[in-house]
């Protein structure tokens, strides 16, 4: 079996890259969760505010997740290539 090396083992930007999408992802989760709580308590101002912050977060999170995956499409997949083979058939094997 071969060592491959990919794109990712050097570059300490792409898991910034999934990490900080990750981080605001769940920024965003958050924030819509207690919008809708504060929307039920009557507080509009407060509820508009944080859904504002949970749209642009989730928004900050997408562009984060498109910039890693075109940093990545040419790299080679970080497993072993015979999982990426197609599998072979019973009828191949005999």
């Amino acid at each position: 079996m071969t060592d491959q090396k990919t794109k990712y083992s050097d570059d300490p930007s792409a898991e910034l890259l999934a990490t900080a999408g990750l981080v605001t992802m769940l920024g965003a989760v958050m924030a819509a969760v207690i919008a809708v709580v504060t929307l039920g308590g009557g507080n509009l101002l407060l509820a508009g505010a944080l859904g504002s912050v949970a749209l642009i977060s989730f928004a900050a999170s997408l562009v984060l997740f498109a910039f890693d995956s075109k940093r990545s499409e040419g790299a080679p997949l970080p497993f072993p290539s015979w999982l990426r083979a197609e599998p072979e058939t019973a009828a191949e094997i005999s």
